[in-house]
């Protein structure tokens, strides 16, 4: 068997390593792309959110309006972080750290509703939501380290994931 280079996977791998020596070069600037990114995650996350949420009350598995909150939530800071940079930025650490809050309890409620389907699936989001209300709530208390560490974090992740993704190519 013939093994080929993959040209896509190296290619994907470089721009991820150059992306991170840039957020590494310039953090500022990429808390303000970060901002961009949040909001639009944000967005990504409250249609998501209502899709489930649809789904599971067709189904009949929805017991609890909770998601509706989550929703506006994610609405809000979709607004914030995208159309609002500066405060988007200035705020980012507690935005950022009652946005994982809110998620985290959706989480937990979100077990309840798997639990009669899967056992595996439910502590896996038992563990998780409480995993993510106990650092949302770290992160509640130092919002200028989590800003800080939050870009840092990220910038971690797309140099290993750039370097395993041109390892891949070969």
């Amino acid at each position: 068997m013939k093994s080929r280079f993959n040209w896509l996977s190296a290619l994907v791998g470089v721009f991820f390593f150059i992306v991170a020596v840039d957020i590494f070069a310039q953090p500022i600037a990429s808390v303000i792309s970060l901002s961009l990114l949040f909001g639009i995650l944000a967005f990504i996350r409250a249609i998501m959110v209502t899709v489930g949420a649809y789904r599971a009350r067709k189904v009949g598995a929805m017991t609890s309006n909770w998601w509706i909150l989550s929703v506006v939530f994610d609405l809000i800071i979709a607004f914030v972080f995208t159309f609002r940079i500066g405060i988007g930025v200035g705020t980012i650490g507690i935005l950022f750290a009652i946005w994982f809050i809110f998620d985290a309890i959706t989480e937990l409620l979100s077990a309840r509703m798997v639990g009669p389907v899967s056992r595996g699936a439910f502590w896996v989001a038992l563990i998780f939501g409480a995993l993510s209300l106990v650092l949302g709530i770290i992160l509640l208390f130092s919002p200028l380290m989590a800003a800080t560490v939050l870009v840092y974090v990220i910038a971690f992740y797309f140099l290993i994931f750039g370097i395993t993704l041109f390892a891949r190519a070969f």
